[in-house]
């Protein structure tokens, strides 16, 4: 048999075998998770966990999470009520080490800042810096606070939505992230804005932004409503700029 041709074969013959090793190489590595039914840990000062809307992980692997302490119900925080010896709201800013265990807790409304009327998200910054905004109706401000929870800076401000082009207010932000050599922070703006703005992370300057819109105008004219039809058009939507990255 020429050998051009056995090195054929032989080829035809070990590629499918290659295939296999490949694919149960892969499958040996992809990782499997499990939900830890025990963490985190038992919760001191029958603290009660509210809606949980922000996760995430510092550089020394600690977990942080921002949860509503106003989204439990009356039964729920009785022991804050005098009626009861479960349970009250846990703080806002949670901080847990890897076994589960609170390291810290803080947050909440306090003078110089507006604290949010429904917490959203949250992000640790290269320097250990906590932030974090809020999607309430009238919630307009991102709130920068030290890692031990003392209020540093705020973006924006609260109250009604004034639109993608006020550099003065957001509009339900939802997400931050940074540019550390840059020093700038970026804000997806967000579920009431529909924009992404950058911010400096030291002073809260602004820097630029660039907002979506979109029109669901037809460019034609619609066919006419039978006279007896009242035809409402719907206004144009736009999708919320909810996370970046």
């Amino acid at each position: 048999m020429p050998k051009a041709r056995r090195l054929l074969r032989c080829g035809i013959l070990a590629a499918p075998l290659l295939l296999v090793c490949a694919i149960m190489a892969s499958a040996a590595e992809t990782p499997k998770f499990e939900v830890d039914p025990f963490w985190p840990k038992k919760l001191p000062n029958s603290w009660m966990l509210g809606q949980v809307a922000g996760v995430a992980v510092d550089d020394t692997d600690h977990v942080w999470i921002m949860q509503r302490p106003r989204s439990l119900s009356r039964q729920e925080s009785n022991a804050a009520n005098n009626a009861g010896k479960c349970c009250r709201p846990a703080p806002a800013v949670i901080e847990f080490d890897p076994e589960g265990n609170v390291v810290q807790a803080w947050g909440g409304p306090g003078e110089g800042y507006d604290w949010p009327t429904q917490e959203h998200g949250m992000r640790i910054d290269p320097d250990g810096n906590v932030w974090f905004g809020g999607n309430g109706k009238e919630d307009g401000a991102i709130l920068k606070f030290s890692h031990d929870g003392k209020f540093m800076m705020q973006i924006g401000k609260n109250g009604p939505l004034t639109g993608d082009k006020d550099l003065t207010r957001l509009g339900k932000p939802a997400d931050v992230w940074f540019d550390k050599p840059a020093n700038e922070v970026y804000v997806a703006d967000g579920y009431g804005n529909h924009r992404v703005i950058v911010f400096d992370m030291t002073t809260g300057a602004y820097k630029r932004h660039w907002a979506l819109t979109a029109s669901l105008r037809p460019t034609a004219s619609p066919p006419r409503a039978p006279t007896n039809t009242i035809r409402k058009r719907r206004p144009p939507k736009t999708s919320p700029i909810r996370c970046i990255a």
